[in-house]
């Protein structure tokens, strides 16, 4: 392989970008790093060995000019800059493994691989700490995205149920009838209002007696009408012994009595047993003694 290679490694998240070089100056160099910080940004300091295109007087005046300081490792000692040097040797190693392709898609392939693998120092890969984030390579094809595919069914239900429901509307203010739950009573929509929209499909509303009750869109009509036409209201009495006894915000002012809520009559009486009551029975062997 007879190439030259312009190796630069991060050293806080190990993160390596390779250049091939077709010169060794220091113009070709400048432009490499200049590619480099095009994406990343300028870094604060520069670490290099003693190499002529970083030593030279134009190396010197574009770091300077740039606000990066520049230091150069010891002469003959390259683990003084140990960072480097095992990046050098990772990408030797690498490439040798690599079989088809040319230089440059093999030098693709090294630095996909490098970058998606965690290191033994920090371990988490160099994207994850430079970018915060997992790079996507075929092993995720093995592995499949649960919380993708758990927004795909609900974006799927969606769909459906959108498709069937009706688009309903009730805004605060506006005059509704509420579903009566109350036990025995023949009332099955009680009229009030809307106070407020508690969330996206429930709502609270306040009937004519200062009760105010929650219930659920699908639980309200809409009052357009007065009171005698509505065919549902079998009763226009107001008879709060039968409205029932739910009560989420209670609003009262001392002129304002609360009716009591008594329990219906039917509710007294004894309830029968759940099951048959037994029939006990002397066994045969035992009609000679007397049971005490």
């Amino acid at each position: 392989m007879n190439k030259s290679f312009l190796i630069m490694v991060d050293a806080y998240s190990k993160w390596i970008d390779i250049h091939v070089m077709n010169s060794t100056t220091s113009e070709a160099t400048i432009a490499k790093l200049e590619q480099t910080f095009a994406t990343h940004g300028l870094c604060d300091l520069i670490i290099s060995d003693n190499g002529a295109a970083f030593t030279s007087k134009e190396f010197a005046d574009y770091v300077k000019s740039n606000g990066i300081e520049h230091r150069t490792s010891a002469p003959w000692h390259p683990a003084s800059n140990g960072c480097a040097e095992r990046a050098v040797q990772s990408f030797k190693e690498g490439m040798k493994k690599i079989k088809e392709g040319t230089v440059q898609e093999k030098l693709n392939r090294f630095l996909f691989n490098y970058r998606i693998t965690p290191q033994t120092t920090t371990g988490l890969a160099p994207s994850e700490l430079l970018m915060k984030r997992k790079l996507k390579s075929r092993l995720d094809l093995v592995f499949p995205n649960i919380e993708k595919r758990v927004q795909e069914r609900q974006q799927k239900q969606k769909h459906y149920h959108d498709k069937k429901s009706v688009n309903r509307q009730i805004n605060v203010g506006q005059g509704v009838f509420a579903r009566n739950f109350a036990i025995g009573s023949k009332i099955k929509w009680i009229r009030g209002e809307v106070i407020k929209q508690s969330g996206p499909l429930s709502f609270h509303i306040k009937l004519q007696d200062g009760r105010v009750i929650r219930r659920h869109i699908d639980h309200i009509r809409v009052r357009n009408f007065d009171c005698t036409n509505n065919e549902n209201e079998e009763k226009c009495d107001n008879d709060s012994d039968l409205f029932e006894p739910e009560i989420t915000i209670p609003i009262s002012t001392p002129e304002t009595e609360q009716p009591q809520i008594e329990k219906p009559s039917n509710m007294t009486e004894q309830m029968e047993p759940r099951y048959p009551k037994r029939i006990r029975k002397e066994p045969s062997h035992l009609k000679d003694f007397v049971l005490k």
